[in-house]
């Protein structure tokens, strides 16, 4: 449901104190699972959220370790096949 603030959605809060973030939010931001969120209360009650980027490195070392991962399969494919 739209609020009078421009782009401005409303969730609901769960008993468990869980809010899903609606799906065009999530798209525009970016949102996917495990992405960090970062609330901020602000001096006059407001409560601000923002979406925490994963740093360059954190990139990095996770593209390396998805190429490592990916040549030691190939290998294990490519001893497969010379073994027939």
């Amino acid at each position: 449901m739209q609020d009078s603030k421009s782009d401005a959605v409303r969730a609901t809060v769960s008993s468990k104190g869980q809010v899903t973030i609606p799906s065009e939010i999530r798209r525009r931001s970016g949102i996917k699972k495990n992405t960090q969120l970062e609330f901020s209360m602000q001096p006059d009650g407001d409560l601000t959220v923002h979406v925490v980027h994963a740093k360059e490195e954190d990139n990095e070392e996770k593209l390396i370790k998805t190429i490592h991962r990916l040549q030691k399969q190939y290998r294990i494919g490519l001893d497969y096949l010379k073994d027939k």
